[in-house]
């Protein structure tokens, strides 16, 4: 399980950094902040992936371990499209989805985590 603690708090702190960087991305259109931002963003997703796989092995609910590989990979793909998905008079609409995704996907590594400790008690 030190290996999920250490996921989920990957999952944390990247999550709160993404949260950062995103209204750094939004506020000033920096380039170089973006492309952190992705690297983060892939950071957080292949964590989330990795402790989805570590509940699957340790045989937490087979349903939130889906949720969390769909939403490992609708997160990014929505967030390397977002500017393109509605017209850009509404792109907020897009960018208020992304920045809950994001949560959402902090949210289930949480969910994950809490399954897997009490999976091994």
């Amino acid at each position: 399980m030190k290996n999920a603690s250490m996921l989920q708090m990957v999952i944390r702190i990247s999550g709160v950094i993404q949260l950062i960087l995103g209204i750094m991305v939004w506020a000033s259109k920096f380039e170089v902040v973006t492309s952190i931002h992705i690297l983060v963003g892939a950071i957080l997703t292949i964590a989330l992936l990795m402790l989805a796989y570590l509940a699957f092995r340790a045989g937490v609910s087979r349903g939130i371990v889906i949720l969390a590989v769909i939403w490992a990979l609708i997160l990014p793909v929505w967030g390397l499209n977002q500017e393109n998905v509605l017209p850009q008079s509404l792109v907020w609409i897009a960018q208020l989805a992304h920045v809950l995704l994001g949560l959402g996907a902090v949210g289930i590594g949480e969910m994950l985590g809490a399954r897997l400790r009490k999976q091994s008690t």
